[in-house]
């Protein structure tokens, strides 16, 4: 806490302090800090003009005076003089300390020095600081005055030199008064996109006295290594290529002739002293002391001769610093890494188009076409530049199209780069000749895998242990170490392209890819054992990790017609989707596989793998519609039977044969059968599916009866998905009632559990539904939270994933915050949006508009714009709902009853809600909501919710009576389309 303050008004603890020559005494005190001043000082300060008759009395007077204003014990006497006995943050001036010296020492010199000149005491470390942030900003002759004048009142007020540090900072200024620069080029145009990096660097230099900047060939290492040598603090910069260097013992020699030290040694009078052979001798005594940074560009050839030399030098030299650019880490202690980062996407673009206009002005650069292309160049500037310099005879479109032979492509750079810039090519290539021969093999193998690689996959390409060697590859920045849920390494695409080359052309490839297929067939079979057991996360977090490897197998067996591979993928892979709620993926990269299982042979040992697909294949095409496609794949299915090992596998097959014979009519007394089972395994999976299919029907009490007793039936051995599904499940059902407190419950139940498991489209609908039910507590605040949580979340985008939650609910939580306009308009935007989307895999469903993410958002918009009084702002989509019902009604589509609720509620509150009320439409309303009540309507959404509209129905005569007990579907279907035939 600040008690005594100075640089404004002279106050203590908040009182302001009397008397001139007190507040010239306690400044005085301030400003000499810990060390105080003498006497004699204290009087010049106080009475600099003319002194008292007696002034070591009247300096006593004005201490005490001091101490009076302030504290006894504030001042305290020396062997010579007096000082100031407080801490650091009780004086304002010496508080700023801690903050001026941060900013310098991270190199923020312009916010630094007016802090740093406030402090303007004798502290060491501070006029180190105010002398280096005014050489930044001032320039050197300004701090070399700033010196001068320290020295001089050191001198007068102390009769002492300054500290050694400071004297070693003036020799660093004279010398940079007379600054050396060499072997740096200048830029003829802007580094793009290393703003960063530079800070980081900046930081670094100025700490450490070895710093390596690594990365692989083409991210631009050594046009960094110029910039940070122009940028640099040290008055005496080398910079020194060691790209034709071959030797270890070559480097040396190849640095003492760059920095110009020769073997004859010269001293200040002219003489020569003698020959020096040993070029670390001569480069030490042309460094000197004098503060210097050496910058080694290109030394992974000659990494432990550059190691070597530079540990030499920093033990003989007290203030140099080397910085190298490197695909290889020098590998010293006192050394601290700096992994280069590949641009971002956005830098690349910004690079490619500066690139481009200069090549072609007025060429055409679509920014999507642009940041496509760029996100397949890795990141790489030398890459960017290379495909922007093709503007000059290309569109952007074919280079895309061209990059599928990149290397032949990106040749040809800028006549003034080096020659192993010149081609894409040529900078691998670089990092391959350094690679011993088990290396390449590794690389080459490694090209394999798409999507990255665990140390277990690297050992089954590879064909033997492989830490080593990828620590090697590493170490050469030609693998790249990530850490996410899981440690995991890849290949630049560049460096893959090239592996993928150099394996062809060994005759290796047919050997890595059936190293690979075993290696997919092994971890899917291990996987598939443990999807359902307590290992599940586990299991999981291994199949996210590597299922862009299984996927790319999956369509490599496709391809090939392999129906063994394909089985045995995708009898962990379906698993995998459904745990995580990946339904699209399912339908798209699944069930397009069922007419090779349904004929493929595969051997005894896969038939189960076969038996687990199949049934997984059929059972979705059966939700999501397509039966008529299945008939092969049953009749595969039960000439395998429900025989399996695995008793999920074996309830699965069992209720899909079950259901394929059982009639429409049928479907469910056989799954009420199904669900009695003694079978533990086949009765969840029918009491699950019961609950859904009464879900559908209108019928929630059942439903919610049915997931009860499926969630009796979970056990911890079979993980932990089935009981936070039901739990979400649940929280839905319960959601559509209204009961929005036994849906919080169930739904807080669910969390964990889903994001635990990685089940994202799962969980964010869940979570949408929590959102919902702050909105109805009147918790805005939480509604908004959630909200924004799942918005910036990118897969939150799918019709599974709670978009149509998620887009109803921002507009619910506008029109709960009072903001209608927006609410209105964001009902609307949504409507539009989810009518626009396609699905993968439900293009045969043939649905027509009657789709559940149409109809729902459009009937709560209808019904929010009525709610609030703009209805005829509503009329358009009231007209196409009633055209779409009226012909949903009239086909033989099966009817979600909850949806149809919600359509016929939403006609009902356009009715209810003219300017002028009509007995006859009101009378109409109120038959429409009982209707809609016997739908069961889906009162998730506020606007859905009848208690609003039924108070506007209570000015006319005659209550809303509907039935309490579900009704039958034909009697209600036919009511419904009499009832809409009178609108």
């Amino acid at each position: 806490m600040v008690r005594l303050r100075v640089l404004d008004e002279v106050t203590w603890d908040g009182s302001a302090v009397p008397g001139e020559r007190t507040h010239a005494l306690l400044r005085a005190l301030v400003d000499a800090g810990a060390r105080g001043l003498r006497e004699q000082s204290l009087i010049e300060e106080i009475w600099p003009e003319e002194q008292p008759a007696n002034p070591t009395k009247a300096l006593q007077v004005v201490v005490s005076r001091a101490r009076s204003a302030t504290a006894p014990d504030a001042i305290e006497r020396t062997a010579a003089g007096y000082r100031l006995a407080l801490d650091g943050s009780e004086v304002d001036a010496w508080s700023l300390r801690p903050d001026a010296l941060r900013l310098a020492a991270e190199g923020r010199y312009a916010e630094a020095l007016p802090l740093l000149r406030e402090l303007d005491g004798t502290d060491d470390e501070a006029v180190e600081a105010r002398l280096r942030a005014t050489a930044a900003v001032e320039g050197t002759p300004a701090a070399l005055d700033a010196f001068e004048a320290y020295r001089e009142q050191l001198s007068d007020r102390l009769g002492i030199d300054p500290a050694p540090r400071l004297q070693q900072l003036h020799q660093e200024l004279l010398a940079r008064d007379a600054p050396v620069r060499a072997g740096l080029r200048f830029d003829a145009d802007e580094m793009i996109g290393r703003e960063a990096d530079v800070a980081a660097l900046s930081a670094l230099v100025r700490t450490h006295r070895v710093v390596s900047i690594v990365g692989a060939g083409g991210l631009g290492k050594t046009r960094l290594g110029h910039l940070m040598g122009r940028l640099a603090e040290e008055p005496v910069v080398h910079f020194v290529e060691l790209v034709s260097v071959t030797s270890d013992s070559g480097v040396p020699v190849e640095v003492a002739d760059a920095l110009g030290a020769r073997e004859a040694v010269a001293t200040r009078r002219g003489q020569i002293t003698g020959q020096r052979s040993d070029p670390i001798s001569r480069l030490v005594d042309l460094i000197g002391t004098v503060p210097t940074l050496l910058i080694l560009d290109n030394c992974e050839q000659v990494v432990d001769g550059v190691a070597d030399l530079v540990s030499a030098l920093l033990a003989r030299t007290p203030a140099l610093t080397v910085l190298t650019t490197t695909r290889i880490p020098l590998g010293l202690a006192a050394e601290r890494t700096y992994l280069l980062p590949e641009l971002s996407v956005q830098d690349a673009a910004r690079l490619f188009c500066e690139r481009a206009q200069a090549a072609r002005p007025g060429a055409v650069l679509d920014p999507e076409r642009v940041t496509a292309l760029v996100a397949r160049l890795d990141g790489l500037p030398l890459a960017v530049e290379l495909a922007a310099a093709k503007v000059r005879v290309m569109s952007v479109p074919e280079i895309e199209r061209r990059l599928e032979n990149r290397f032949a492509l990106l040749r040809g750079g800028a006549r003034d780069a080096p020659e192993r810039h010149q081609t894409l090519l040529a900078v691998i290539d670089w990092s391959w000749n350094l690679l011993e021969e088990s290396e390449r093999i590794a690389l080459r193998r490694l090209s394999v895998f798409r999507d990255g690689f665990s140390l277990d996959g690297a050992s089954a390409v590879i064909g033997y242990e492989s830490l080593d060697v990828i620590t090697a590859l590493i170490e050469q920045s030609l693998v790249v170490v990530s850490e996410g849920e899981t440690l995991r390494y890849r290949l630049l695409e560049t460096v893959r392209e090239f592996g993928r080359m150099q394996l062809v052309d060994a005759g290796d490839d047919a050997e890595a890819g059936a190293r690979l297929r075993c290696w997919e067939m092994a971890l899917c079979s291990e996987a598939r054992a443990q999807l359902f057991s307590r290992d599940q996360v586990a299991a999981m977090a291994r199949l996210r990790a590597e299922e862009g490897n299984l996927v790319e197998g999956l369509r490599r067996a496709s391809d090939t017609s392999d129906a063994e591979a394909v089985a045995t993928l995708l009898s962990a892979l379906i698993a995998f989707w459904s745990v995580e709620g990946s339904h699209l993926k399912v339908l798209s990269l699944a069930v397009p596989a069922l007419p090779l299982l349904a004929e493929g042979e595969v051997s005894p040992e896969a038939e189960d793998n076969l038996r687990a697909a199949l049934a997984s294949i059929l059972f979705t095409r059966r939700i999501f519609g397509g039966a008529s496609s299945m008939t092969a794949g049953l009749e595969r299915l039960r000439t395998l039977g429900p025989a399996s090992p695995d008793p999920r596998t074996r309830a699965l097959v069992t209720g899909i044969l079950a259901l394929s014979d059982a009639p429409e009519e049928a479907v469910s007394g056989v799954l009420d059968e199904l669900a009695a089972s003694d079978d533990r395994h086949l009765a969840q999976w029918a009491s699950i599916l019961a609950s859904q299919a009464a879900e559908n029907f209108g019928e929630l009490a059942r439903a919610v009866t049915m997931a009860e007793r499926a969630l009796t039936l979970c056990d911890p051995d079979d993980g932990p998905w089935y009981e936070g599904l039901l739990h979400a499940h649940l929280a839905g059902l319960q959601l559509q009632q209204g009961e929005r407190s036994k849906a919080k419950g169930y739904a807080l139940a669910a969390v964990p559990v889903m994001a635990d498991l990685g089940a994202t489209e799962d969980l964010m609908q869940t979570q949408a539904a929590l959102a919902l039910i702050a909105i109805s507590e009147d918790d805005i605040a939480e509604a908004e939270r959630i909200f924004d949580v799942l918005a910036g979340d990118e897969r939150s985008g799918s019709v599974f994933g709670g978009i149509i939650s998620q887009l109803c609910g921002r507009a619910e939580l506008l029109l709960a915050q009072g903001r209608v306009d927006e609410g209105l308009a964001a009902y609307r935007a949504a409507t539009a949006r989810l009518a626009s989307l396609l699905i993968p895999g439900l293009e045969d469903l043939e649905l027509d508009g009657f789709e559940p993410w149409i109809l729902f958002p459009r009937t709560a918009s209808i019904a929010a714009h009525c709610r609030f009084g703009r209805r005829d702002e509503a009329t358009p989509d009231r007209e196409v709902l009633l055209s779409d019902l009226i012909e949903l009604l009239d086909s033989d589509v099966t009817l979600d009853h909850p949806l149809t609720g919600c359509a016929l509620f939403a006609l009902a509150a356009w009715e209810a809600t003219g300017d002028e009320v009509d007995p006859d439409r009101m009378e109409l309303a109120r038959r429409l909501i009982a209707l809609a009540c016997g739908f069961s309507i889906n009162q998730m959404l506020p606007s859905h919710d009848p208690a609003w509209l039924l108070p506007k129905l209570a000015t006319m005569a005659g209550p809303v009576v509907y039935a309490t007990e579900p009704r039958p579907a034909p009697e209600l279907r036919d009511e419904a389309r009499a009832l809409l035939a009178s609108l």
